[in-house]
């Protein structure tokens, strides 16, 4: 597995995702979450990290671009 960016704990900004694949509600740009867990392997060449948010009951997941540290 590749070394990421980011590291289990850390936290994290959503950011805005430049392809428009992935919308990104103004919320959660402005939320904080923590890395909770990095994902094996990888996705269109980057790593996938789950993170979590203390103010939402679930898990949501990210790529590495789609993500910037506090």
């Amino acid at each position: 597995m590749s070394s990421g960016k980011f590291n289990v704990g850390q936290q994290v900004h959503m950011i805005e995702d430049r392809s428009n694949i992935v919308r990104v509600h103004p919320d959660q740009l402005a939320a904080i979450y923590e890395i909770v867990r990095i994902v094996p392997g990888e996705r269109d060449g980057e790593l996938q990290y789950h993170l979590r948010n203390t103010a939402e009951p679930h898990m949501r997941s990210a790529s590495e671009s789609q993500l910037r540290a506090v």
